[in-house]
Order: structure tokens, then sequence, then C-alpha cells
């Protein structure tokens, strides 16, 4: 099989393996739901990408027993109680899906039990901000956030202190209907704060202070609106959960993290391999790091979430496919493949899923006119990579868990 190819089939087998159905209808199925008291209810609440899968999974395990009350999803796969929102930025779904889970946790009683699925994804799909924020605010904060480069811990700080839903806002809200049997079932697709920092962490204590948040958006120069500027400076009568508060009981498990993609890409890879350590960092040094490990022959494999700082004036474009575009400057003249790409089935506002190049690429580019040099600099590697074919169409994988990255050499 050609180099590529072999990689693009790999990628696949990855997301497959790492099902979001599967790994909740596994956990639920071995008794990780919690248990209502006796005329109590087993309610699920859920945010996130794959969260209409999550839901999928524990219905399956779990059957009528399970009542679900509200999830928050990407256009495409709502319905009934799974509402659709937005994402990358929040849109109006995204108000009415935030509301809706607030609403459903204060429905509950003391007898009642809540299951919580959450996956990436969340803080843009359900957002309930605090006064006097709207939608337009909320809108521009995530547009500034997602281009200023600062890592996904930094964003969620800044999130969770403009939101009533986030940073443990979820957890207050069960925990004052009565609530007091909720665990949280949870894909980690984050690189740091483990399982409380997923989707904003709506049902976790938040270590982070306003006072961080204000030095983040300080130090980042991230042009918030006015509005939020003036939440910031002025603080809020209440910080978000803190650990040790009594709302902060929810016990929260983790069914996969970043890690996870790499591991599952050695277990199904036939060829000698190695995993690389945990991603993160500027895009530019990841691809400078990778550059080293082609002096060893066969597969070497790294899963995470790198960093990119994107003007406002640049195209569409995605993460994975401009580290892809950076390797195959690295990979020219040579026999190897490298493939970047998300383990959601998208890679940022495009139609791919991220790119695999090889040794080829480069040239192909050239000679096509495409200048890739300077579609690095004006952050444009998705239309070049789409011209030689090198793309990975988008499609809807099920899994969750951050970017996997995989280099051959032979």
């Amino acid at each position: 099989m050609e180099p590529r190819a072999e990689l693009i089939a790999l990628f696949r087998e990855v997301v497959a393996a790492l099902s979001a159905e599967r790994l909740v209808r596994e956990a639920c199925a071995a008794g990780r739901a919690p248990r209502p008291a006796p005329g109590g209810r087993l309610a699920t609440l859920g945010l996130g990408k794959v969260a209409a899968e999550m839901l999928a999974g524990a219905r399956a395990a779990l059957g009528d027993e399970l009542e679900p009350l509200a999830f928050a999803v990407p256009r495409g796969s709502g319905g009934g109680v799974l509402i659709e929102g937005g994402h990358p930025l929040p849109d109006a779904g995204s108000l009415r899906a935030g509301e809706a889970l607030l609403q459903a946790a204060s429905s509950l009683g003391p007898d009642d039990a809540a299951l919580l699925l959450v996956c990436g994804g969340g803080s843009s799909l359900a957002e309930a901000p605090r006064s006097p924020l709207g939608l337009a605010e909320m809108r521009a904060v995530n547009d500034a956030l997602v281009r200023s480069g600062a890592p996904i811990e930094e964003m969620n700080c800044v999130r969770a202190h403009l939101s009533r839903l986030k940073g443990g806002g979820l957890a207050r809200a069960l925990h004052a209907a009565g609530v007091r049997r909720a665990r949280a079932l949870v894909l980690v697709d984050v690189p740091q704060g483990g399982p409380a920092a997923v989707s904003s962490g709506p049902a976790a204590a938040d270590p982070t202070t306003f006072a961080d948040a204000r030095e983040i958006v300080r130090r980042r120069s991230v042009a918030l609106p006015a509005a939020a500027v003036q939440l910031l400076d002025g603080g809020a009568r209440e910080e978000t959960l803190k650990a040790g508060e009594p709302a902060d009981f929810v016990e929260h498990i983790v069914l996969c993290d970043m890690r996870g993609p790499a591991v599952e890409a050695v277990r199904l890879s036939r060829r000698p391999s190695r995993i690389g350590g945990l991603v993160r960092g500027p895009v530019a040094e990841v691809a400078r790091d990778y550059a080293r490990e082609l002096t060893q022959p066969g597969l070497f494999a790294a899963s995470g979430e790198p960093e990119l700082s994107v003007p406002a004036d640049a195209p569409p474009g995605g993460r994975a496919q401009h580290l892809a575009l950076l390797m195959a400057r690295e990979l020219r003249g040579k026999s190897a493949a490298f493939l970047a790409a998300g383990t959601d089935g998208r890679d940022g506002p495009t139609s791919a899923a991220g790119a695999a190049v090889d040794g080829s690429t480069w040239d192909d580019a050239q000679r096509k006119g495409l200048r890739p040099e300077e579609a690095i600099a004006r952050f444009a590697a998705s239309s070049c990579l789409e011209a030689v074919g090198a793309t990975i169409p988008a499609f809807r994988t099920g899994a969750h868990a951050g970017e996997l990255h995989l280099l051959l050499s032979q």
C-alpha cells in the first residue's frame, strides 16, 4: 500500500477504536452510571461534538432506565433532546442549549441521579453568558480567543468567567436542586487540566480566577468586546466553582484522553512503532521536532493539540493542514509520509479532517504554481493541499480525542 494511503487507513482504524458510543456503552454496562434513590430518576445531560454518540451508548446499555433531558450537539445531529449549537463559534442554538442544560439540572430533585456525558466542543455548542453579555459578544469572544493562539486551558479560563454554565455552573445548578448523586463520563480532548477542563468544565471546580482571566487577555492581547472587558475588570459577585465547595460533588471518569489516539495507532500498526510525547506548543516547533524523527525508520505516532496563532484576515484554514504543509517541506525528496488529522473528522472550519503528505507533495504544489511557502505565510494551507489531492475529506468519526499525527519513514 502506498505510504499516504497506509496512514489514512490507520487513521480510520484509530478513530473506529475510539468510538464514543462504544466507550460509553461499555462504561455504563460495567456499572459506571450513578444510581438514583428508590423512586428517583436516572437523568442524563450532555454536551460536545460526539455527545449524541455518547447518549446512544448510554441508551444501549441502560435502556428505558435512562431519561435523557438535554444535550448540546453540533449541526446535523439534533432533534428532540438533542439541541444543535454552533461550532467553532456559538450561535442562537448554543444559547438555547446552554439554558436548556441549566433548566434540566434545576428540574431534578434529591432522589434523582444525574449522568453527565461530556466531550470536547461544548464550549461553543452550549453557552449561557453572564449578564450583560449576549450572543454577539460571545461570538466575538470565541473568535478572538481562537485567533489569539492561546492554549485551550487559557481560552477556557476566559470563557468560564464570562459564563453561568462553564467553570462548574452546571454542578452548581444540580446541587442547588438537591441532587447529590452525579457522575460525569468524559472524553478528554485537552492537553492539560484533565476531565475538569473539557468543554470549559461545566460540572467541575475551576482553579482559575477573574484575575487570571484578565492577565491572559492582557498578555495575549486578546481583543474582547467592551462588555466582556468590563465584566472581567469588575469581576462578578460570584467566582467560578472552587474545589471544596459543596457544589464540587460531581465525580468525573475519563473514558479516553489525548494520548489515546497515538496509543491506538501503535497498537494497530503492523510497522515497528514508537510513541511521542503529548503534543502541545506552537505548530512550527512541532514540525521541527517531527523532522528530527525522520532519521529512524518505522512509524512515529503522537497525539495532542498544538497551538497556532491565526491573523484576523486569514482565509478559513485548519491547524492540522497547516502542520501537514510544514511537514511536506521537511519531507521534500524523502521516502516518508506524514498525516495530521482531527479525531473528530474535522480540521477547523474546513471541509477536511486533515491532510496526508509525502516527499513529493511540496514539489507537486510548486509545479502547479501554488506557491506553498506563501500558503504557509498566509495561513492558506487548506486550499494548497486540496489542490494537490492531499486533504482527507471531513467525515463524522464518532470519536473526539484531539489530533493524531503519524510519521512513516522508510
